[in-house]
């Protein structure tokens, strides 16, 4: 005759098996059996009437062993400790990068102590959102906080020190991306002539690939003449050079052709002449006085480039840019661009 457990059944079944009796000391012998009735109970409504009662309640068991060991792992490190790992691990990344991670973690280290002391397995999602608002600091920055610590808290996961990351489901107010213009038309003028002087005219191969070709100023600081393809006709950015880390090529058009090679061309050596910072702020205040955006070359460059080509996903792609919302949000200026002006501005000599 096949022999058939019913649902009920097996679950006496299992009862019974508990009421074997461990020695747990006086006052405690019921224990097994009422642990063992409550595991039952949770294994039966997860495993529902046609599940393996038995099967699910050794996954219970053993995710719950499993949680325990993370929680206890979580009480041993706190964020500090594992932000300074997560950093220590980051040794192959950019300077820049590592020393951004690093002035990220040292501010909060100031002004949300408490946070930064916690153990690992007692943050929670609020903690951290009420941690981060209550920072000083530009909407933009605080997501970038959120990103480091999320950084932070997936490493402290993969390490075993943590369940569960609650930065995930953190959400904070949305940056509002303040709208840059292109550079005004006399000042770029006057920039272009201010640079051609002996005294600036180191300068005149960067500006050029920041105003021609959307380089943005960190990325020309990593280029130099071996980055520029002439037979190809493009700048060739590799990810150790790109802020997002992805390759990608832009194209060097005739007017930045020409402007170099009023420069003079070179087969090697840096983009960028040395004490480039110096240089570059003297000549920016020379043109512009104390007036200057940050990435308004890259801008500027950006607004030409539709009004002349009316081509979104080219430029897209030679910016760099993943998003074209960000793109026409924060790129995009017309003011001041006319079809005019964007056929002198690409016009070899023309400036």
């Amino acid at each position: 005759m096949e022999e058939c457990f019913s649902y009920k059944t097996d679950r006496e079944n299992l009862i019974a098996e508990s009421d074997d009796k461990i020695s747990l000391g006086k006052g405690m012998e019921s224990l097994p059996e009422q642990l063992g009735r409550e595991l039952l109970a949770l294994g039966g409504d997860a495993a529902g009437a046609d599940g393996d009662l038995l099967a699910c309640c050794r996954e219970i068991m053993l995710l719950g062993v499993r949680l325990l060991q993370g929680r206890r792992g979580g009480l041993r490190k706190t964020v500090g400790e594992a932000a300074a790992a997560c950093l220590e691990a980051k040794a192959g990344r950019r300077p820049r990068t590592r020393a951004e991670f690093r002035s990220v973690c040292a501010r909060l280290r100031r002004e949300a102590p408490k946070l930064m002391e916690a153990p690992l397995g007692l943050v929670t999602t609020e903690m951290c959102r009420e941690a981060l608002l209550r920072v000083p600091t530009s909407d933009r920055q605080r997501l970038k906080m959120r990103t480091i610590l999320h950084a932070v808290m997936a490493y402290a996961g993969r390490r075993g020190w943590c369940t569960g990351n609650p930065l995930a489901g953190l959400d904070l107010p949305p940056v509002r991306e303040a709208e840059v213009e292109p550079l005004d038309w006399e000042a770029l003028r006057r920039l272009l002539r201010l640079a051609r002087r002996a005294e600036h005219r180191p300068c005149m191969p960067p500006l050029g690939l920041m105003l021609w070709a959307g380089i943005r100023p960190a990325e020309v600081c990593r280029l130099g003449w071996c980055h520029l393809d002439w037979e190809e006709r493009v700048v060739v950015l590799r990810p150790l050079h790109a802020k997002t880390g992805g390759c990608r090529h832009v194209t060097i058009y005739p007017v930045l052709a020409a402007w170099l090679r009023e420069f003079g061309l070179r087969e090697e050596g840096p983009i960028c002449p040395p004490n480039w910072p110096r240089r570059w702020k003297r000549l920016r205040e020379a043109a512009l006085g104390t007036r200057w955006q940050q990435d308004v070359l890259r801008h500027t460059f950006a607004s030409y480039h539709v009004k002349r080509w009316h081509d979104f996903a080219r430029l897209q792609a030679e910016m760099g840019h993943r998003s074209a919302d960000l793109l026409r949000s924060r790129y995009l200026s017309m003011r001041g661009v006319t079809a005019q002006r964007a056929a002198v501005f690409w016009r070899p000599g023309a400036l």
